[in-house]
């Protein structure tokens, strides 16, 4: 029996300046006998996921929207299996997961917020009709990855702050789906820096468990990502969450950015340049320019969105994807497939099915992102080379290495902690890791392989340290004369203690040459006590120094704040959304 669909129509080619996401459940059997939990793997018969493409475009579908007809519906869901078979795109990010609350001490998740959508409460109509979408499509070659969070309320970080609860949530959707990538699309009241870290924590002990790729999905404008998205970001790298992509909304800009498409543009490399930054401040990690385009995505709301903003053709996206190819970035997607594939009641007002995705396929070309299959092989990768470790202190440290090579190309490297007892094996595709929750005094060995896209693994490297030891702290300094001075080269870690122009400074992670005085709402140090010197003259603005929020600048005589990290963009020219706000 079909059910009612009024509210899901409303959703169907509604825009969503912003990806939605959602949760996950976890099923569990009570023992009345033994009055024991029982945790077991939760299977929802869709099959399991495979690695993806290190580029990809992969579009976001609402599964929500209700689509009538045959040929692209399965009970109302869009059919994804048709369009791959179609068209050979075999990637797609499905929204949305959301939050309803918390019944019986879980998370209670549904596709959308929406009755009859989930495991539990099924209408047996469109709930099945998704699962069998995402079975289908998996069935041809392709693969779906989850999106949690969205623009509207129903983020499960929002929802409850219980890491358990949340853990559990997410692996039972990650386990119950068999996802092996899912995205947080973190907007609006959801993007609040303390729930965005306990969120990240509970995303990197989910990330150790499953090994699951893990996206954010921000807000951006053309000058980068906005205050409240670099905090996010910020969270997630202190979690230690190895983040394939930063996929930014390239969309919504509003009045303040006339052309759209250059704007796009704009925003993907000023986000790079961010990136590069945050990794370096907030990770210890130092990206090439290569490397932090490879971690973008760009999704933007293509055909027509409302009047506020004007309608995005397909020569606009193109823009888009010849600029992705030319930075050769992550990730190319759009809102939404569901408005390419023309089933979304006209709302978008696509001209021809499918344009969208045939100006996409330029940026497949050359790589898997459009559904190749893996090349067979039996040749295995080079050792990675360069095994150090660097930042150790009591607790933690960071292990980095030089790329493998291979005939085909390296997917991922597996490490192993060995070390007080305990053996802990990660995987990750980046070319450096951090281990955290380490015992002090105490040594360690860490063994690493590289592993291709075959799984043929490598020959091993292995390396050695021992951490910090527990050293009693005497007392923080009280006066700038009882702390060192800050020096630019010098490598500080979270709760160093310097002095600097006559005050005194609290590194709050890890920094290196960044001045005290110059760190901002987000940046590295925290003033303890003390007036800075010269604090009262604020200095001319340069056009070639970075700005984070809270940092002021005189231009032609006015006095300009910062809204979020800048570089380069003139403080008469920002405009209302721009990152300058006059205060003087």
């Amino acid at each position: 029996m079909k059910r009612n669909v009024r509210l899901k129509k409303l959703l169907a080619g509604a825009a969503l300046c912003s990806l939605l996401v959602a949760p996950l459940f976890l099923n569990e059997q009570q023992s009345a006998a033994t009055e024991q939990t029982i945790k077991t793997t939760p299977d929802f018969g869709v099959g399991q996921g495979i690695e993806w493409p290190e580029q990809v475009v992969a579009p976001f579908v609402d599964m929500t929207a209700y689509t009538s007809g045959t040929e692209l519906s399965n009970n109302g869901a869009l059919n994804l299996a048709a369009i791959a078979k179609e068209t050979g795109q075999k990637f797609f990010n499905l929204g949305f997961m959301q939050a309803k609350g918390i019944k019986d001490g879980k998370i209670d998740w549904a596709w959308g917020g929406f009755a009859g959508l989930s495991e539990n409460d099924s209408d047996q109509w469109q709930y099945e009709g998704i699962k069998k979408t995402i079975r289908e499509l998996r069935a041809v070659g392709g693969d779906a990855a989850v999106s949690f969070g969205g623009l509207n309320t129903g983020a499960f970080w929002e929802v409850s702050h219980d890491e358990d609860m949340l853990y559990d949530a997410y692996m039972e959707v990650v386990q119950g789906y068999g996802f092996t990538r899912v995205d947080f699309d973190v907007e609006a009241g959801a993007m609040g820096y303390t729930e965005n870290l306990l969120n990240a924590k509970v995303v990197k002990r989910l990330q150790d468990t499953t090994g699951v790729q893990v996206t954010l999905t921000l807000p951006v404008m053309p000058t980068g990502l906005i205050s409240t998205g670099l905090a996010v970001l910020q969270a997630y790298l202190e979690a230690g969450v190895d983040l394939t992509n930063v996929n930014i909304m390239t969309m919504c800009y509003g009045p303040s950015v006339t052309d759209y498409a250059q704007g796009s543009l704009d925003a993907v490399d000023n986000t790079m340049v961010q990136l590069k930054n945050h990794y370096r401040q907030y990770a210890g990690i130092t990206l090439t320019d290569e490397e932090a385009y490879a971690k973008l995505g760009t999704t933007p709301s293509i055909g027509f969105e409302n009047e506020q903003h004007p309608y995005f053709t397909t020569e606009m996206f193109n823009q888009v994807v010849e600029h992705a190819r030319e930075r050769k970035i992550g990730m190319v997607s759009y809102w939404s497939m569901n408005r390419d594939a023309k089933t979304d009641g006209g709302q978008g007002q696509i001209k021809n099915q499918f344009e969208f995705l045939k100006v996409s396929e330029a940026f497949a070309e050359g790589n898997e992102g459009g559904g190749s299959e893996t090349p067979e092989d039996k040749e295995k990768p080079s050792v990675p080379t360069n095994l150090s470790v660097g930042n150790i202190t009591k607790n933690s440290a960071h292990i980095n290495w030089t790329a493998a090579t291979d005939n085909d190309r390296v997917a991922k490297y597996n490490l192993r902690l060995v070390g007080n007892g305990q053996t802990i094996n990660v995987t990750t595709t980046s070319l450096s890791y951090a281990f955290t929750n380490l015992k002090d005094d105490t040594e360690y060995t860490v063994e690493i392989n590289a592993e291709d896209r075959s799984g043929n693994i490598s020959d091993t490297a292995k390396v050695a340290f021992t951490t910090l030891a527990n050293v009693v702290d005497p007392g923080e300094p009280g006066e700038p004369g009882e702390a060192p001075a800050w020096e630019a080269t010098k490598v500080y870690l979270s709760g160093d203690v310097v002095s600097y122009k006559g005050a005194l400074y609290r590194a709050k992670y890890w920094t290196q040459n960044s001045i005290p005085s110059e760190s901002g709402l987000y940046g590295p140090w925290e003033l303890i006590s003390g007036t800075p010197e010269g604090g009262d003259e604020i200095a001319a603005w340069e056009a070639n120094k970075v700005y984070v929020q809270g940092n002021r600048v005189t231009y032609n005589g006015i006095v300009y704040e910062a809204q979020y990290w800048t570089q380069n963009n003139k403080p008469s020219e920002s405009g209302l959304y721009g990152p300058w706000k006059q205060v003087g």
